[in-house]
């Protein structure tokens, strides 16, 4: 272990030590200053020469200083410092140049600075909008850590559909699927429906329940057409005039619904935060949402409730569910690149049965306090595994 000073003044790190120190991914040489006055000691581990580990944090552009949740980013610099060591900065892609520009946390002043910094060893991508990772910066500044051999996750943003199609073809996942099909056209729609019978209707790149609809087969050809506000009987052509609208905005799926297990009449399913462990993926966390009476989606943002689990039910559960886990982690690294970590939406079925509904790569914050904690020291032993400061 060795420590390194802020120097808040030139905005730079500086080590005490006369021998050599270096850090970031290229081994940068940290300057040298005898007398560190009333800065803040960093902890970081050694690896030879080398200090570290170094972790980038890529947020999106904003007004603010800071885009996201801050409490989270404060959370993993906590987790490095009262674990081996490390440090964390946030920064955007237009804080990209010769050196990067970014902020980080003081734990000890309990304040954001903003400093230079070479390239990380790691880069962890937290950035919130989908169309930055759509643009030539972000291509230009991935195809430069795959270069330098940066380990960078998560990839991007997935897509419901995307996802749905790499997933069925693997025989550990696909029997867990609900069946979806891409809206393409009036046609296609009205048979998935007159099939299923039930199904619900989702925008292929959007979370959180936003945009959701479900159609019901009515009697004497019509449908039942719920939205989170509403529920009307109409034809199938009055209820395309609806879907078709929404389908020439962006890309919506269809799925049907499947029997899943209720609570007193209300859907419930488990949000699970899942974490790469240096050798495979494993269960960090497991939450329990719980439908508003007569919802049609479990997130608390549209009304969905937490429940809270015995730590039995969460060993059975995980227990359960580590073989469906470990294959979708697994694929999805697979198809896109290395993820660290993923939150995956399951319902529990009939008979023991479970139903994926969907896999996110940029997990929201839990309500369970043990989960948000649980998160945050997971990421720092991953931190240090992919950059290889692991402790002797």
């Amino acid at each position: 272990m060795t420590v390194i000073w802020f120097d808040r003044k030139e905005k730079m790190f500086k080590r005490t030590t006369p021998s050599p120190l270096f850090w970031g991914k290229e081994a940068e040489l940290i300057p040298f200053s005898a007398k560190p006055g009333e800065e803040t000691p960093h902890r970081l581990m050694l690896k030879g020469a080398s200090a570290g580990p170094l972790i980038g944090i890529l947020i999106s552009k904003s007004k603010k200083a800071i885009s996201g949740d801050r409490d989270f980013f404060i959370a993993i610099q906590q987790a490095l410092q009262e674990k081996q060591g490390g440090l964390s900065f946030l920064f955007s892609l237009a804080d990209i140049s010769a050196h990067i520009t970014g902020v980080f946390w003081d734990v000890k002043q309990e304040k954001w600075h903003r400093a230079m910094f070479p390239l990380p060893d790691v880069v962890y991508n937290r950035i919130r909008k989908r169309e930055e990772e759509s643009g030539e910066d972000f291509h230009r500044f991935t195809t430069l850590l795959r270069q330098k051999r940066i380990p960078f996750f998560n990839p991007h943003f997935l897509n419901k559909y995307d996802v749905y199609e790499k997933l069925k073809q693997d025989p550990a996942i696909a029997g867990f699927l609900p069946e979806t099909a891409l809206i393409s056209d009036e046609d296609s729609l009205h048979a998935f429906l007159l099939t299923h019978k039930d199904v619900y209707i989702k925008p292929a790149a959007r979370s959180q329940g936003y945009g959701i609809r479900r159609i019901v087969e009515g009697p004497c050809e019509t449908w039942t057409f719920y939205t989170p506000k509403s529920r009307l009987s109409a034809s199938f052509s009055d209820v395309w005039q609806e879907i078709g609208l929404l389908a020439e905005k962006e890309t919506y799926i269809v799925q049907e619904t499947v029997p899943t297990l209720l609570l007193d009449g209300r859907k419930y399913d488990y949000r699970v935060h899942v974490h790469y462990d240096g050798t495979g993926y494993r269960v960090t966390g497991i939450g329990v949402r719980v439908a508003r009476p007569g919802g049609m989606t479990t997130h608390t943002a549209k009304g969905g409730e937490t429940l809270v689990l015995s730590s039995r039910e969460k060993m059975e559960i995980e227990k359960k569910l580590a073989p469906l886990i470990s294959a979708c982690g697994n694929a999805l690294a697979e198809s896109y690149g290395f993820f660290g970590e993923f939150t995956a939406d399951i319902a529990p079925g009939n008979e023991g049965s479970f139903y994926l509904f969907e896999l996110n790569a940029k997990p929201m914050s839990f309500d369970e306090p043990e989960i948000e904690a649980a998160k945050t020291r997971k990421l720092a032993d991953l931190f240090y595994a992919v950059t290889g400061f692991l402790a002797k």
